[in-house]
């Protein structure tokens, strides 16, 4: 390491590189459906022969490196120096896959400025730097060698040196996870053009009145030897395999369908359906919505549809066509996932969005972590400022609504309330739950007599 001990001390998601790779090997072994992922930055520095000469103005330049990657870290990711030449980033808890390559591509674009470093006050040297990243993500539950994670990256990197963007981010897979894959694909495949895949749904409480004003329709899958499969895993397949627009149109008027029912029993709910990165490039997507809508006679505005932060950035132009589509059938729009990537919050005044599902990375421990809670409070503020409801994602425990509530925040969802369930069974637990309410307030009203 060239950077002084006392500015790594100041540096808690700086590492030594054993320490990274030891980081990366209790990664691995968590299970979850998060994933993780290991990026190599290869500067390619102007000043290589300095950097290696360990000089004073090759040490600026480092700082300046370690400057600009922090600046685009999250809490939790780390970075070490394993050259002056070569930066590693292990990016923890992602979300999306896709979060690893918006990672290197904004870290590159930070790379790319000149790095000025003052002499004396009066001769300025630059540093150009060529940054390439390549790196390779792994879903959790994957348990390979830390060194098998290394080598991917590294081969990502070679590779990245011919693509159009010099950043490259490929999945970790072993031969079997690869078989078990086409396998699972087969089966998939099957279940969706037999309709054997269930959806479930998860209320979403208004918190000034404590009423359910909505649901988020969530697919699961359970294989014919009985065992539940991962959503992610059903949404990578998809994703992967060209079935994505065969299973977002099974949800939406799976959906629909029980939205329809619901209605008739008095249950007047909108229902929040997630749409993939690869939706957001299928341009016929908009008429089947309204389709589906007129099919099932069912308002635009009882339907929201949420994309993610990284999704809508990915595909920044032709997502603004896309969302006015959806507008002109009334949908409603959500960013979900919000703030746990690597972009700038500047481009939200772009998009005709109602709702920011604030992530549960943040929420968990907002009732005891002062810096979860100073990032929700955050997020709640400029949900509002762009004149959005915000809406706290797993919500599990009473402290943490009630630190919500002080915060402003609009809606919640999570186990605290229910945890996803069958449509016959959301039935009886709306019922329940307003008997629970009604009679709360019947008490309330009888103490305040």
């Amino acid at each position: 390491m060239t950077a002084p001990t006392r500015e790594y001390q100041r540096s808690p998601n700086r590492l030594t590189p054993g320490e990274l790779v030891n980081e990366l090997r209790l990664r691995h072994q968590s299970s979850g459906e998060r994933r993780t992922a290991l990026l190599m930055l290869q500067l390619n520095r102007s000043d290589r022969l300095q950097a290696l000469a360990r000089s004073d103005g090759a040490n600026d330049a480092l700082r300046e490196v370690a400057k600009r990657v922090r600046a685009i870290l999250r809490k939790d990711d780390r970075f070490c120096f394993v050259t002056p030449d070569e930066v590693w980033l292990l990016l923890c808890e992602l979300p999306s896959e896709s979060l690893a390559e918006l990672a290197g591509r904004t870290l590159r674009e930070s790379l790319m400025r000149p790095i000025n470093i003052d002499r004396d006050g009066e001769n300025t040297t630059i540093v150009q730097l060529r940054p390439v990243v390549g790196g390779c993500w792994a879903p959790g539950g994957l348990i390979p060698d830390p060194m098998t994670v290394v080598s991917a990256a590294a081969a990502a990197a070679v590779r990245a040196r011919n693509a159009d963007e010099h950043v490259l981010v490929t999945k970790l897979d072993s031969d079997m996870a690869i078989v078990h894959r086409a396998s699972l694909e087969r089966e998939l495949r099957a279940a969706l053009y037999s309709n054997e895949l269930d959806v479930h749904f998860q209320p979403q409480i208004d918190l000034s009145d404590g009423s359910c004003v909505a649901v988020e329709a969530l697919i699961r899958w359970q294989r014919p030897d009985g065992k539940a499969v991962n959503p992610s895993l059903i949404a990578s397949v998809c994703e992967e395999r060209g079935m994505m627009a065969q299973l977002t149109q099974y949800v939406l008027n799976t959906a629909l369908r029980h939205q329809m029912f619901w209605r008739t029993q008095g249950i007047d709910v909108s229902v929040g359906i997630n749409l993939s990165a690869v939706t957001l490039s299928d341009s016929a997507f908009p008429a089947l919505v309204g389709q589906a809508l007129s099919t099932w006679n069912i308002p635009g505005d009882k339907l929201l549809l949420e994309l993610t932060e990284s999704s809508i950035v990915q595909h920044e132009h032709s997502a603004i066509e896309f969302m006015r589509r959806l507008k002109e059938h009334g949908c409603k729009l959500a960013i979900d996932d919000f703030g746990t990537g690597y972009s700038s919050f500047s481009y939200l005044r772009q998009f005709p969005l109602d709702e920011l599902k604030v992530d549960q990375s943040f929420v968990r421990n907002i009732a005891t972590d002062k810096g979860d809670r100073q990032i929700v409070a955050a997020l709640i503020d400029l949900a509002h400022t762009f004149e959005m409801h915000a809406l706290a994602e797993g919500v599990e425990s009473a402290d943490a609504l009630e630190a919500l509530a002080e915060l402003g925040c609009d809606r919640a969802q999570g186990y605290h309330y229910a945890r996803p369930m069958p449509p016959t069974e959301f039935a009886g637990w709306y019922a329940q739950y307003n008997d629970s309410r009604s009679t709360q307030n019947q008490h309330a009203s009888s103490r305040a007599d």
